[in-house]
């Protein structure tokens, strides 16, 4: 899915607060999230190492929380790593722009221009 249709499925479902959701607009909610996550780690760390390095980059902790270990928690393993698999052949169709902004810090951030943006 492009940031597109993430950002279209998920207005979607919007207009609700989580605690009123169903349980199946949290799955979908869940799953959303968790594509932009992969798409993020893809971003910044490519294809090449493939759902291993999706674990790897993905389960990092960045103080006491992983990327990954929520929806891994919340989706299951197996359920990610489909997730994985499809934003994967996705992003082989996307664009990577990179160093396109730094922040105050000197952190460079890279941009993901997908097919559905370009006109």
């Amino acid at each position: 899915m492009t940031r597109k249709e993430i950002k279209t499925a998920k207005e979607s479902i919007r207009g609700l607060l989580f605690k009123d959701m169903t349980l199946e607009q949290r799955l979908l909610y869940e799953e959303l999230t968790c594509r932009e996550i992969i798409n993020s780690c893809l971003c910044y760390h490519g294809i090449k190492g493939g759902k291993e390095e999706f674990y790897k980059v993905c389960t990092w902790r960045w103080g006491s929380k992983s990327y990954a270990q929520p929806y891994i928690d919340s989706l299951g393993k197996d359920r990610v790593e489909e997730l994985f698999k499809e934003q994967e052949k996705d992003f082989k169709k996307a664009t990577v722009k990179y160093n396109v902004a730094t922040d105050s810090d000197g952190v460079s951030y890279n941009s993901i221009i997908w097919a559905d943006e370009v006109s």
